[in-house]
């Protein structure tokens, strides 16, 4: 079998990158769920240094999924290194209390989330998750951040 042949080892990947994540926050809890329907589920709850519960992923083999809130985005495939960096930037910067999830409810109801890092004065959205809304209810907003 010639190497070009050889299939990355996806599961190896993920678990790489979450290692790394969990090495930046050494004491941060997190728990492996194995009722999930997916390759690899990790609940990192609540807890002293973290405000909010945040949900790492792998599904479908190759997609690593992060989740806070209404905010969930998935970084494919993660045999594309870049991916892989960009997904452990995006968890340790929200983790650090660097980035912050901007809900955007109409009404009640959260109809998008976007994961943003600062850009000098303001701040930049890096990963966008949404959902059709009506456009004539008022928009309003809840940051959510780790800081």
């Amino acid at each position: 079998m010639s190497m070009s042949n050889l299939k990355p080892d996806t599961m190896q990947i993920a678990r790489d990158a979450f290692s790394r994540i969990a090495e930046k926050f050494p004491n941060l809890k997190i728990v492996e769920s194995k009722d999930d329907p997916v390759e690899i589920s990790l609940i990192i709850p609540e807890q002293t240094g973290l405000k909010h519960k945040i949900w790492l992923c792998v599904q479908n083999n190759d997609e690593l999924h992060f989740s806070v809130g209404y905010f969930w985005l998935e970084w494919f495939p993660c045999t594309k290194p870049e991916n892989v960096v960009s997904y452990i930037e995006a968890v340790t910067g929200f983790l650090a209390g660097n980035y912050r999830i901007l809900e955007h409810y109409k009404g009640k109801k959260c109809v998008k989330a976007e994961l943003q890092k600062p850009q000098g004065n303001d701040w930049k959205t890096i990963g966008t998750w949404a959902k059709l809304s009506l456009p004539f209810l008022k928009k309003t907003y809840q940051e959510i951040r780790n800081a």
